[in-house]
């Protein structure tokens, strides 16, 4: 949507959209004295004439959009010449009331649609004493409903004679308007309604709030109703609440694949932590390690699979040096003779007799050597 940027320059511009242009007549024609005697500004038709230029510069189409009681037949003659000499498609629409004067310039629409519950009203000039200028007046505009329809000159002045009142099926089918417009509002005029109070009722139903904004979030035609707007909204809050439903579940199930993660990973770090246990108790078991060094290898173990195979390759390649050693038994000692029995030597036997092997002992199973040691030297004391 591209709005105007002249608002503080143009009066009757609406908006220019997509190459087409609205312009409003929704006040009476020309300026005029009320019967209090004050001063009341309506539409200048040299004024709207400006616009009418400026629109033809940036528009390939207008529309006029009309709610008028009528009123100077100057400034209409004007308005109606803008319109007759656009350089683009001018197409005029009855709105509500198009009184007077009003409605010689609906007339000059390229095409002429009316709601249909408008109201079209034809009479003679009136203003001033001579009159020689009002018959010239009439005459012209006589001719301007004459060209516009197939009613004849004189069917046009006995309209005018009368001040006729035309709803929008006679206005249509007398051929003043080429297209009615269905509207689902009702309007209901009191008989001998003034056309101040006609313009006002009109103006109560057509000048809606603008919705502009509303319908492009919603990406509806500007002309739509309030029910199709509030259709396209509940349209939306329904899709939205399906989408937050399907949300929730999307959330509750990926909680739930989560705390499964979370479980099996806790299960898979529990067993990786039993079997380093297990792997480092057999360790300690087989003197491969010392108590000292169980926290920390139980810690390194349990922390990954590549670590717990790291330590397990290492413990695999440990000797233990006293397991490996051949159990001590002293009736069966090797020497250079052969096996002899020992048992019944002190430890004060292997240092007089044998130091070597008592050395050996010692370091091979200093449990053997503890034990003779204490059997001996305790018993001294």
């Amino acid at each position: 949507m591209e709005y105007l940027t002249h608002s503080n320059t143009f009066k009757y511009i609406k908006n220019i959209s997509e190459g087409e242009g609205t312009i409003l007549l929704y006040n009476q024609i020309g300026d005029s004295i009320d019967e209090k005697g004050n001063y009341v500004y309506g539409i200048s038709g040299s004024a709207f004439a400006y616009e009418m230029q400026y629109l033809q510069s940036v528009c390939t189409k207008i529309k006029v959009r009309i709610n008028s009681i009528g009123g100077s037949v100057l400034d209409g003659y004007s308005i109606v010449s803008a319109i007759l000499n656009s350089s683009v498609p001018c197409d005029t629409y009855i709105d509500g009331l198009a009184a007077s004067i009003s409605g010689v310039i609906a007339m000059a629409g390229k095409k002429v649609y009316m709601a249909d519950f408008g109201t079209l009203m034809l009479h003679n000039p009136s203003g001033g004493n001579d009159k020689a200028v009002l018959d010239l007046v009439k005459n012209t505009l006589v001719t301007i409903f004459e060209q516009r329809t197939k009613l004849t000159a004189e069917e046009v002045s006995d309209m005018m004679n009368k001040e006729t009142w035309l709803g929008s099926k006679d206005a249509f089918n007398m051929g003043l308007v080429d297209e009615l417009i269905t509207c689902s509002n009702k309007v209901k005029i009191k008989k001998n309604e003034s056309l101040s109070n006609m313009a006002l009722i009109y103006n109560k139903i057509i000048n809606k709030p603008n919705m502009e904004k509303i319908t492009n979030v919603l990406k509806l035609s500007n002309e739509v109703d309030e029910a199709s707007i509030v259709a396209e909204i509940e349209k939306k809050d329904t899709a939205y609440a399906e989408l937050l439903e399907k949300n929730t579940a999307l959330e509750d199930e990926l909680k739930t694949i989560k705390d499964a993660e979370n479980a099996a990973k806790e299960l898979a770090e529990q067993e990786l932590k039993d079997k380093a246990v297990l792997m480092i108790e057999n360790a300690d078991k087989d003197k491969k390690i010392t108590a000292t060094e169980k926290p920390d290898l139980i810690a390194l173990a349990s922390s990954s699979e590549s670590n717990y195979k790291l330590v397990e390759n290492m413990l695999s390649k440990i000797n233990n040096t006293k397991d490996a050693v051949k159990i001590f038994d002293p009736k069966n000692v090797v020497t250079g003779k052969g096996t002899e029995d020992r048992s019944s030597w002190t430890i004060r036997d292997w240092e007089k007799k044998d130091a070597k092997g008592l050395a050996k002992i010692k370091n091979e199973t200093p449990e053997v050597y503890t034990q003779m040691y204490n059997d001996h030297y305790k018993k001294q004391k």
